[in-house]
This record gives structure tokens, C-alpha cells and sequence, in this order.
């Protein structure tokens, strides 16, 4: 049970409106996946002004939470998607978020990603940092309506990503 409970028929309106509105599925659709690309765009600015340590401390701290402590979690603990459990298939991408018969809703890749990239930039350009924390809400938020994951997976996300940005920040202090 969670604590942040978003009921079926929640989950089933919002997939009524994605269908029916065109605006709305297009909103939810770019920050729940296709705003990867903003990372992208705020890396190569900031590789582009120089800053190419920081760029890499934030990547190590992607890779630490999206690669090596998000996996392990899913060895132990399998969990099923909104749209697994309510057999519907969400708004993808084939390159970026394409459906899966996997148990690994918890936590959000996505929150894990965007969480532990943003608590390293958000460390070194805190005006940079207050932007990314409201595209890391959103992103969370979109994954939610449309329903790859649940409200506690987000927030597991985000708990994992900020521990591997402060674990990434800790170990790197003394080579910097």
C-alpha cells in the first residue's frame, strides 16, 4: 500500500483525455518522455562554456543511480506498472520509452535519472538547479498520468537519484 494513492479510475480518465485530447497527451507526452532531450541541451551548454567536470560528475552520478543501484533494486523487489495492471497500452516512444512486460516500475528510471543529474548540477549552478528540480517534478508527475508509474515509484526514484548525486559529490570532493 502507498501512502500517495492514485486510484484505477484515475489512472483510466487520464488515459481517456491522452486519447481525446491532443494538447494534453502532447504536454504529458514531452516531460513524461521526451524531455530527456532538455539534459541534453543543458549538458552541451554547459560542456560548451567549459564546465565539462561538472557535466562528468553529473553523468557518474546518472550512471551510479540508472545503471548500477536502480538495477539491483530490481532483482529484489519486482513491481507492475499502472498500465500492466489496468491492460493499457500508455503513450511511447520507441526510442525512449517504449513499453515493457517487465515488473520494474519501482523505482522510476526516469526519476533516478533525472534526480541524481539534477542534485549534482543543482550543487555547482544553484540558478541552473532551480529550473532542473521543476523539470525533475514534472518529469515525475507526466510518468504518473501516463501511467508508467506509480506516486511511491517517483518518489523511490528520486530518493535513489539524490543518494547516488550526494554519494557521487562525497567520493569526487577529494579529486576536485
Amino acid at each position: 500500500m502507498t501512502i500517495f494513492m492514485i486510484s484505477d479510475l484515475q489512472y483510466l480518465n487520464w488515459q481517456k483525455r491522452i486519447k481525446e485530447s491532443p494538447a494534453f497527451r502532447r504536454f504529458w507526452a514531452f516531460w513524461g518522455i521526451y524531455s530527456v532531450l532538455l539534459s541534453f541541451i543543458v549538458g552541451g551548454y554547459l560542456l560548451f562554456i567549459g564546465e565539462w567536470k561538472k557535466v562528468f560528475l553529473a553523468f557518474l552520478a546518472f550512471v551510479l543511480a540508472r545503471l548500477i543501484l536502480s538495477p539491483l533494486i530490481y532483482l529484489f523487489y519486482k513491481k507492475a506498472r499502472p498500465y500492466q495492471v489496468l491492460n493499457f497500452i500508455p503513450v511511447h516512444s520507441w526510442l525512449l520509452s517504449e513499453p515493457t512486460i517487465k515488473l520494474n516500475s519501482f523505482p522510476s528510471d526516469h526519476g533516478v535519472s533525472w534526480a541524481s543529474i539534477t542534485l549534482v548540477l543543482c550543487y555547482f549552478f544553484p540558478p541552473f538547479g532551480i529550473a532542473l528540480i521543476l523539470f525533475t517534478i514534472i518529469n515525475g508527475m507526466a510518468r504518473v498520468v501516463l501511467g508508467y508509474h506509480h506516486v511511491d515509484d517517483i518518489f523511490a526514484g528520486w530518493l535513489v537519484g539524490i543518494l547516488a548525486g550526494i554519494l557521487t559529490l562525497y567520493v569526487s570532493a577529494g579529486f576536485w
